[in-house]
Formats: C-alpha cells, sequence, structure tokens
C-alpha cells in the first residue's frame, strides 16, 4: 500500500487483554458545571447506555485537579464489575489545577486561588 498516495495499510491487533466486564453498552458522556467565579468546569459521566439522570442511580465523583496532570475516562476492570455493571455512576471531574486547558487552567487554581479550582 502506498503511503504516499494517503492510503494507509489495514491493520490489526497484535495483541488484546480479555475484557474483564461487558463494556458495550457504557456511555461516556461529557458536561461541564459552572464554578462560583462563572468558569466552565468540565466532568465526565460513565455509566450504562440509556440510564436515568434523576438521581436516582448511587454516584462516586472523583476529582483530581493537580501538577498539570490530565483526567480522561478509562477502562478499568474493577470499575467496571464493581460498580457500572450494577447500576453506578461514575463522574471524573476536571477540577482546576490540572493540565486539561494548559498552564493557565493550572494556575488559575494555585495558592490563594485553590479554592477556585
Amino acid at each position: 500500500e502506498d503511503l504516499c498516495a494517503g492510503k494507509l495499510p489495514s491493520m490489526q491487533p497484535l495483541k488484546t487483554l480479555p475484557s474483564f466486564f461487558k463494556s458495550d453498552d457504557i456511555e461516556v458522556q461529557q458536561y461541564f458545571a459552572t464554578s462560583l467565579d462563572g468558569t466552565k468546569v468540565p466532568y465526565f459521566q460513565l455509566s450504562k447506555e440509556g440510564i436515568a439522570c434523576d438521581g436516582s442511580n448511587p454516584t462516586l465523583l472523583y476529582g483530581y485537579g493537580g501538577f498539570e496532570i490530565s483526567l480522561t475516562p478509562l477502562y478499568s476492570a474493577a470499575r467496571g464489575v464493581a460498580w457500572l455493571e450494577h447500576g453506578g455512576v461514575w463522574i471524573d471531574a476536571n477540577i482546576r489545577g490540572g493540565g486539561e486547558y494548559w498552564p493557565r487552567w493550572h494556575q488559575a487554581a494555585l495558592k490563594a486561588n485553590r479554592s477556585d479550582a
């Protein structure tokens, strides 16, 4: 196949790990909360597809914002088996201090402004 002509070779996985839970019906959605100073703060919701967002499902909120480290959704067998398969909702909050929106995002939550995280 000719890469110079813009044709990519067909690729096959070299190796895969076994699935530890059924993730076909897990969906990830991104939302934004508004902080007290008006900044839109992103978060990801992981849950079974089509789950009612009415507050009736148990929810775990995890937030991290430090050292310019970005937090993104990921496959976690333990989280899937223990939480998501049983109707739980998992939230990954990208609080200020992380690296999601470059150094300015990180610096906005340092020292005296930590309460704005």
